[in-house]
This record gives structure tokens, sequence and C-alpha cells, in this order.
């Protein structure tokens, strides 16, 4: 008797072991399929990402260009105005030394008007004194 005993505890706790088995496998089961939707949704959405990357990639990397080469254009034209600008002020300066030298000559030329005017005086009270 004890060996059927035994034999049913045995056969019993066996059971149990593979009962609790097929549910914790049920369990896994069901977490695995949570887990593989999960990472299906993921790599949808990873691969929308490269799709989405492979069509604007181009076009950013295009505006970046585009944006460059007007920078550059900008760039010559502010150094081609800044040359410009430094060609009109060496002219303003030859100008004013030029306008300096006229009025130095025109200072000159009075002080001449203004000497020859006091001999013409002179000469004119020495022959009216006369």
């Amino acid at each position: 008797m004890f060996k059927k005993v035994l034999k049913a505890g045995a056969v019993i706790g066996f059971s149990a072991i593979v009962l609790t088995g097929c549910a914790t496998k049920s369990y896994v089961d069901e977490q695995d399929a949570k887990i593989l939707e999960k990472l299906n949704a993921l790599e949808g959405k990873v691969s929308q990402m490269e799709q989405m990357h492979k069509t604007e990639h181009p076009k950013i990397v295009g505006r970046i260009e585009d944006l460059e080469t007007k920078v550059n254009n900008m760039q010559s034209e502010h150094a081609d105005i800044r040359n410009q600008i430094q060609a009109v002020e060496r002219k303003a300066d030859e100008n004013a030394a030029a306008i300096r030298g006229i009025e130095d000559r025109l200072g000159a030329i009075e002080a001449k008007l203004d000497r020859l005017s006091e001999n013409i005086e002179r000469v004119m009270k020495k022959s009216l004194a006369k």
C-alpha cells in the first residue's frame, strides 16, 4: 500500500511539474509574442525613418550647398564693394591733397597780389607826389 501511495504521490508530483511547466511555457509564449509585436513595430518605425533619411537627406544637403553658394557669392560681393570703397577713399584723399595744394598756391598768389598792390600804391604815391 505504501508503494501505491508513493506511486500516486510521484504521479501527482510529476503532473504538477508538467502542468506548471506548461503554464510557464504559455506565459513565456505570451510575453514573447508581446515582445515580438513591439519589436516588429520598432523595426517598422526604423525602416520608415531610414526611408525618410534616404529621401530627405539629399534635399537637405542640396539646401546646405545652395546656402553655402549664396554665402560665398555674398562674401565676394562684399569684397568687391570693400575694394570699391577703398578706391573711392584713395581718390578722395588724392582730391583732398590736390585741393590743399591749390589752396596753398591760391594763398601764395593772393600774397603776391597784395605785395604787387602795395608796390603799385607806393609807385603811384611817388609819381603823384612828384
